[in-house]
């Protein structure tokens, strides 16, 4: 559809969030005990944090979980009753989600919808409205002013214009959400687009040359690049950067229980950890650096000649989160040829 532009007075974002709660299971940015930002479900608005920081977990796990049950079962005599995942029984509207959060499921859909169609993932994402909250200032370690991922298929978004939202709406589920609370939102009667560059030209967010895209090639005759070894191979294999990430969808399938009942479960996973794609034979990636270099790959690489985009919305929580401080922004800048020189200076070799 056309995109449709609204006005939303600051007053009256807590009466959007308030009657939704109606209609929707709201998903919104809140604090826990300890003052920490997190997606949750706030009560009220006195709960909300409608804000543009970027909590340190992502919205992901709302359509995929971190732990799912795929199915339940149990026997009583010769007779076994089993169930698939249990399906969300309202709607559910992430309220002030980070535009980084929002375009990563359009390309995580890409993989749950490619060559098996993922029922569950999918049926929660077709549940699932984004009213996002573009950011106002460039995050810690963002990098989403070099990555052109796609904005269209984010239902809608606000952009903080002083005394009031300039509301951008952009699908048939965004324009539901207005249609719902039509009596909060004015029609935008002014250029709306240019307001929107000069906001994301003020917050620093518009797009910067060189794109990472534009590394691929380069990428595509680094993978023996001697450097790899030195520079990924301080990654300790924690895992942090792939459960912070937004578009990260690795899993695992474990089954619990015996013959009389159990489940078989869809875990998050991730490919710097020791195990992952090890075999009864081998393990192939038998080195730690290969196991980054996996993912850097997969990312900037192999991904996108399969499905397109980057497998990347620059969120930077990656590098925020690292314990080891790898900056995968610089490795991908270093391999692809977009810089000589490699992170921490001097050259090791080719």
């Amino acid at each position: 559809m056309a995109a449709e532009y609204y006005r939303l007075s600051k007053d009256k974002v807590a009466e959007l969030f308030e009657r939704a709660r109606a209609d929707y299971d709201v998903v919104a940015k809140t604090r826990d005990a300890n003052g920490n930002l997190v997606y949750g479900r706030p009560v009220s608005f006195d709960d909300v944090a409608f804000v543009d920081e970027q909590p340190p977990m992502s919205a992901k796990a709302f359509a995929l979980p971190q732990t799912e049950a795929l199915v339940r079962y149990e026997r009583e005599n010769d007779k076994i009753r089993a169930e698939g995942p249990e399906a969300p029984t309202r709607d559910i509207l992430i309220f002030g989600v980070n535009m980084c959060d929002a375009t990563a499921f359009d390309i995580i859909d890409r993989v749950f919808r490619w060559d098996y169609l993922d029922d569950p993932y999918l049926g929660r994402r077709a549940q699932t409205t984004q009213f996002a909250l573009a950011c106002a200032s460039i995050q810690q370690d963002c990098f989403c002013d070099r990555i052109s991922y796609d904005e269209d298929g984010v239902d809608a978004v606000a952009y903080d214009l002083e005394g009031s939202y300039l509301i951008k709406v952009q699908t048939e589920k965004g324009r539901t959400l207005v249609e719902r609370y039509k009596d909060l939102f004015a029609t935008e009667d002014g250029d709306a687009e240019s307001s929107i560059k000069a906001f994301k030209e003020k917050a620093g967010t518009a797009k910067k040359e060189p794109m990472l895209e534009s590394a691929k090639p380069a990428l595509e005759k680094a993978f023996e690049h001697a450097d790899w070894e030195i520079l990924a191979s301080t990654c300790i294999g924690c895992g942090v950067c792939t459960y912070v990430c937004p578009t990260c969808h690795c899993f695992d399938i474990q089954d619990e229980g015996g013959s009389s009942r159990g489940r078989r479960l869809r875990v998050w996973d991730h490919c710097t950890g020791r195990t992952f794609t090890a075999m009864a034979a081998e393990q192939p990636r038998d080195r730690q650096y290969k196991r980054y270099r996996q993912r850097l790959l997969h990312k900037f690489w192999y991904y996108p000649e399969r499905f397109g985009p980057l497998l990347c919305t620059g969120c930077g929580r990656c590098i925020t989160h690292c314990p080891v401080k790898i900056n995968i922004r610089e490795l991908v800048e270093y391999f692809g040829g977009l810089k000589d020189t490699p992170p921490g200076g001097a050259r090791h070799g080719k």
